[in-house]
């Protein structure tokens, strides 16, 4: 079974594990931004982190035999304002790269008004430049993680940016529902701290008529957890889901939404 991992952070895996996920059946990923650089307060802490994913991790996946796609963002967390505009500045001459395919991670996660400013600056960017973007929201047992994902898809809605083309990422239980109505993508991110494989199984078993709202991604999974997506691949065999059902939300469903150049 192939898959393409839509929110994989491979400068966090080592060379071993990485070769292991091709092996399993990886054919691409696409390395999004770290949401949070905590203490690297300078700007030429996220734009080494960007030449890094554009030059050595791309270079990195073919040696080990996968296509790396890159998705580049601001972060979150850990750079001063003057960083923050800096970085921003810099931003529109990297998106020009043949392997940028969208902007992210970004959103929102304890919901400051830090977060929304920033949020909405490069919502426009990605508006400007037309890519898709992937979407970090709280972690599925995050007790204010039902209102941020409210006020997410309120500030997508305010910039005017089409909806179909965000993946509201790190779903959860108590949010699945609302997040599949507003018509946005769905990532359903499976490790240490996010959704295990045999829920995400389910959802998508559950949900014949929304599969093509549905992504199935690994994020970084830690510890021996890093095979999470052949996990769900083959909870959904067990399931009874055939082979070109489940091909669809963990291949054809991400190449898709981000246009990838595969074969």
């Amino acid at each position: 079974m192939i898959f393409i991992d839509s929110h994989l952070h491979t400068n966090l895996i080592d060379d071993g594990r990485m070769q292991n996920l091709v092996m399993s059946g990886m054919e691409a990923a696409v390395i999004p931004m770290l949401h949070t650089i905590q203490g690297m307060f300078q700007a030429d802490a996220t734009l080494r982190l960007w030449d890094q994913f554009l030059d050595f991790e791309v270079k990195r996946a073919a040696t080990l035999g996968y296509e790396a796609f890159v998705s580049l963002s601001v972060p979150m967390y850990g750079m001063s304002p003057t960083a923050n505009e800096e970085c921003l500045k810099r931003l529109p001459e990297y998106l020009k790269h043949e392997r940028v395919v969208a902007m992210g991670e970004m959103g929102l996660d304890a919901g400051t008004e830090a977060e929304k400013e920033l949020f909405r600056t490069q919502l426009r960017i990605a508006k400007e430049h037309n890519l898709p973007v992937i979407m970090h929201t709280p972690i599925r047992l995050a007790p204010h993680g039902t209102d941020v994902i409210r006020q997410v898809v309120e500030i997508i809605k305010e910039e005017n940016f089409n909806i179909s083309r965000v993946i509201l990422d790190h779903s959860g239980e108590s949010t699945f529902d609302y997040r599949i109505s507003t018509g946005a993508m769905v990532g359903l991110s499976v490790c240490m701290d996010k959704m295990p494989p045999e829920v995400a199984a389910n959802y998508v078993f559950n949900n014949p008529d929304k599969r093509d709202k549905l992504v199935i991604n690994t994020e970084v999974a830690g510890g021996e957890g890093y095979f999470t997506i052949p996990m769900v691949c083959l909870a959904m065999k067990r399931l009874g889901m055939k082979r070109d059902e489940i091909q669809r939300v963990v291949y054809e469903n991400p190449k898709n939404f981000f246009d990838l150049s595969l074969d």
